[in-house]
């Protein structure tokens, strides 16, 4: 598998979505894979905020050190 961890869910669940019959179990996966969508958006969101932010040379370093940015 390949990608985020996020994607890498998503396919899991996706899998799991498409071999369970009883419908309730069905609509738990959907709404979690929802989630991991909302999830996504937001820390896409973020990580543009951050790399747009006007920040000093040293936050940003340890912004990186951290993994919060590329």
């Amino acid at each position: 598998m390949s990608g985020t961890t996020i994607e890498t869910i998503d396919t899991l669940l996706e899998s799991v979505e498409e071999s369970v019959e009883d419908p309730d179990v069905g609509f738990k996966l959907r709404t979690a894979r929802q989630l991991l969508l909302l999830i996504d958006e937001r820390e896409e969101a973020g990580q543009e905020a951050l790399h747009e932010a006007d920040l000093e040379s040293e936050t940003r370093k340890r912004l990186q050190e951290l993994g919060y940015i590329d």
